[in-house]
C-alpha cells in the first residue's frame, strides 16, 4: 500500500498529534454558488402583429376591390371632364390607360401592404430569436466567468480531513472488515496514538500479521519496537511470569472455563481448590511448568519431573489429597492436566527480569500470534494471555498508552468485560477489534465508538444495521399541480353605404350596401391548483447493503454517548495522505449555500455527485468536463 522506499513522506503526515480512525471527505465543489442570473427568456410576439396580421389578411381583397372602383371612378371623371372641355384628353384610350394605371397600382399597392401586414409575426419572431441568441451567448459568457471565478475560489478549499476520535473515548470497537483494511487502520490509528500517546500496545490474534505496516513505519521514525511472536515467545513476557500462586491459579481457571455457563460454577470451583493447594505445596517458587509437573505426579504419571524435587514428590503424590478425594477429582485432574501439557514448553520460567519484556511502557510493543490454527490449544492461549493482560493491569506499575486487541472473536465475552472495566478505571484506551459480528462479539461490541467495516453476511449486516438503529424519516410522497388561464379581447368594425335613386314616370329606388366585420377573440384562464402530502417512515440509518457493499478501507463511525447518535464515513487507506488538499487536522467549518444558490447538490437528484456515500465509487470533478472517475482511480478505494 505504502509505496515509498523508505516511508519518509508519510512520517510527518502519519505520526502527528491527535488519535485519529482515518480521514473524512468532503467535495469542495458543494460550496460552489450556481450563477445568479436567469437564463433569458423568449418572448412572445405581440398581440399587436398578431390582429394586424389577421385584420390585413381579411380585408385585402376588399382593399384591392375598392381600387378598381377608384380605377373606373377615375376614368368616368376624366371622360366627363374631356366633354366638357376642361379635362386634359378626351381620347378614351389614355383615359382607359389612366383608369387601369389606377387600378393596377392600387389593387398592387394594396396587396403588398397586406401581404407585409401578414408576414409582420413572422418577422417579429425572427427579429427575437436574433436577440434571443445575441442575450443567450452573452449570458453563457457570463456564466463561464462566473464559473471560473467560483472554481478558482473553492480550489484552495481542503477535501480530506482527521476523523479525530472524541477526547472523553474510552473504548473502541471495530467491526468486520478484511485484511488489507485492518493493516490499512492499525497504520493509520496506531501512529497516531504513539505520537500522542507516546506508547502503543498491541496483541494482534488475526493470525495474519496485520500490524507488520504499522511496525515498519514506526521503526522509520525511530520509534522503540518490541516485537514477541506467539505463542513461541510468550514465556519472555511478563504477562504470567511474575504473578504469585493465587494470580497464577485465578488466570489458569478463567482460561480453561472461558464462558462456561454458571452452571460449570462447580468444575471452576473444584478446579481452584486443585490448583491453589497445589500451589501452596510448591512454595514461592510457582511457574506454570512446575504447576503442570505436580498435577501429573497426582494422576501417577510415569516420569522423572526434573522440575520438582524428591521431597516435594513425595508430599505431592502421599500427602496433599487423600485417596479417595483423588478418586472423586480424577477427571478435574485430567483436564487441568490436558490443558497445562501444552503450555510447559512455554513457561520454561529460566528468565530474569531484566530479560522478560513488559507490556504498557513507551514504545510500540506487539504481541503477534503468527499461527493460523483453530484448535483448543490455541484458543486456551489466547485466554491465557487476555488474563495475563487484566494481571497487568490490576498492578500498581503504570500502564501506559491505548491497548490493542485485533481478532478478539475467540476471547469470552465475561472476560473482555472485565478487560475494558479495569482500562476504564487505569485510563487506559481499549481498542477490540472483531472480524465477525457473532457469538461474543454480538454481547461485546458497545463502546464509546463502535466503527464497521465490511460485513459480507447479510446475518451480520442486519445485526450492525439494527445495532446502528433507525429513525423517522419523512419524504414527499406526492406532488400535483394544475396551471390554466383564460383571456378575452373582443374588437368588432363595420361599414355600409346606400344610394337611393328616384326619377321618371316610374318610381324606382336602388340600394347598394356593403357591410363587414372583424372580430378577434383570446380567451385565457388561471387556475392554481398546488396540493402536497408527507409520508412518515421509520427506516435504518445505514442499510445492510451498504454494510455489505463497503470498499476494504472504508468504515462508517458511530458515536455514542454524546446525546446523540452520531454516524459518518470514513476512509483509512494510508495512501490518502498523497492526494492533494488533505489536512492532518480536522476540515474547517464552512458554510454550505442554499440549494437554491448551489452550483452542485448533495445528491444525486440534484444534479450533482453523491456525497461520501460507502459503498460505492468515488466520484471527482473535472473542471473541463464535469465529475471524472481517473481523478481518483478505483484502486485507491
Amino acid at each position: 500500500m505504502i509505496d515509498s522506499p523508505d516511508g519518509s513522506q508519510y512520517l510527518d503526515f502519519l505520526f502527528v498529534e491527535g488519535e485519529r480512525l482515518g480521514w473524512i471527505f468532503r467535495d469542495r465543489h458543494l460550496y460552489r454558488h450556481r450563477f445568479p442570473e436567469p437564463y433569458p427568456r423568449l418572448d412572445g410576439v405581440r398581440d399587436e402583429v398578431f390582429f394586424d396580421a389577421v385584420t390585413a389578411s381579411q380585408d385585402k381583397w376588399y382593399r384591392m376591390r375598392r381600387w378598381v372602383g377608384i380605377g373606373f371612378g377615375v376614368m368616368v371623371v376624366l371622360l366627363c371632364l374631356g366633354i366638357l372641355g376642361n379635362g386634359p384628353t378626351t381620347n378614351l384610350g389614355v383615359i382607359i390607360v389612366v383608369g387601369l394605371a389606377v387600378m393596377v397600382g392600387g389593387a398592387l399597392l394594396s396587396w403588398f401592404n397586406s401581404r407585409s401586414a401578414e408576414d409582420g409575426p413572422m418577422r417579429e419572431r425572427e427579429r427575437q430569436l436574433r436577440l434571443y441568441e445575441a442575450e443567450c451567448a452573452w449570458w453563457e459568457e457570463r456564466r463561464e466567468q462566473f464559473d471560473d471565478a467560483e472554481r478558482d475560489r473553492v480550489s484552495g478549499y481542503l477535501e480530506w480531513g482527521a476523523a479525530l476520535l472524541p477526547p472523553t473515548t474510552r473504548r473502541v470497537d471495530i467491526v468486520g472488515g478484511s485484511a488489507w483494511g485492518w493493516e490499512a487502520l492499525l497504520t493509520v490509528m496506531g501512529a497516531s496514538m504513539l505520537r500522542t500517546r507516546g506508547a502503543m500496545t498491541l496483541v494482534d490474534f488475526t493470525g495474519e500479521p496485520a500490524c507488520h505496516e504499522l511496525v515498519w513505519l514506526a521503526r522509520a521514525a525511530s520509534v522503540d519496537v518490541t516485537a514477541i511472536r506467539l505463542p513461541e515467545q510468550v514465556g519472555e513476557t511478563t504477562l504470567l511470569s511474575e504473578l504469585d500462586g493465587q494470580g497464577l491459579v485465578d488466570s489458569l481457571v478463567e482460561a480453561m472455563h472461558g464462558d462456561a455457563p454458571a452452571g460449570r460454577r462447580a468444575d471452576r470451583a473444584q478446579d481452584d481448590r486443585l490448583l491453589s493447594t497445589v500451589c501452596r505445596a510448591l512454595g514461592e517458587d510457582v511457574t506454570i511448568r512446575r504447576i503442570a509437573a505436580a498435577v501429573s505426579v497426582l494422576l501417577d504419571e510415569p516420569g522423572d519431573f526434573p522440575e520438582l524435587s524428591e521431597a516435594e514428590r513425595e508430599h505431592i503424590s502421599d500427602s496433599l489429597f487423600s485417596d479417595e478425594f483423588r478418586r472423586q477429582t480424577h477427571p478435574n485432574l485430567r483436564r487441568i492436566e490436558s490443558h497445562l501439557h501444552p503450555l510447559r514448553e512455554l513457561f520454561t520460567g529460566t528468565g530474569q527480569r531484566q530479560d522478560l519484556h513488559d507490556l504498557g511502557k513507551p514504545g510500540l510493543t506487539c504481541l503477534v500470534y503468527e499461527s493460523t490454527a483453530h484448535n483448543v490449544r490455541e484458543e486456551l492461549l489466547k485466554e491465557l494471555v487476555l488474563q495475563g493482560l487484566v494481571q497487568r493491569l490490576t498492578s500498581p506499575e503504570p500502564f501506559i498508552g491505548p491497548l490493542v486487541i485485533a481478532g478478539a472473536d475467540d476471547l469470552g465475552h465475561r472476560h473482555i468485560e472485565r478487560l475494558s472495566d479495569l482500562c476504564v478505571r487505569r485510563g487506559v484506551r481499549l481498542v477490540l477489534m472483531f472480524r465477525h459480528l457473532r457469538d461474543s462479539a454480538v454481547r461485546a461490541v458497545g463502546g464509546d465508538v463502535v466503527t464497521f467495516m465490511r460485513l459480507s453476511n447479510h446475518e451480520e449486516a442486519a445485526r450492525a444495521a439494527d445495532f446502528i438503529g433507525r429513525q423517522h424519516t419523512f419524504r414527499l410522497s406526492q406532488l400535483a399541480r394544475t396551471l390554466g388561464g383564460s383571456q378575452t379581447h373582443s374588437q368588432s368594425n363595420s361599414l355600409g353605404s346606400s344610394d337611393q335613386i328616384s326619377g321618371g314616370p316610374v318610381p324606382r329606388n336602388v340600394s347598394v350596401g356593403r357591410n363587414w366585420t372583424h372580430t378577434r377573440t383570446v380567451a385565457d384562464s388561471v387556475n392554481w391548483n398546488e396540493s402536497a402530502s408527507e409520508q412518515r417512515s421509520y427506516e435504518y440509518v445505514v442499510e445492510p447493503r451498504t454494510l455489505q457493499d463497503l470498499p476494504d478501507y472504508a468504515l462508517i463511525e458511530v458515536t455514542q454517548g454524546t446525546g446523540r447518535l452520531s454516524v459518518r464515513t470514513v476512509e483509512c487507506n494510508p495512501d490518502i495522505i498523497s492526494l492533494p488538499r488533505v489536512t492532518t487536522g480536522p476540515l474547517p467549518d464552512l458554510r454550505l449555500p442554499h440549494p437554491s444558490q448551489a452550483a452542485v447538490l448533495p445528491s444525486a437528484e440534484g444534479g450533482g455527485p453523491p456525497l461520501n456515500l460507502p459503498g460505492q465509487p468515488r466520484p471527482a470533478y473535472d473542471d473541463q468536463s464535469g465529475w471524472a472517475e481517473e481523478h481518483y482511480p478505483e484502486d485507491r478505494w
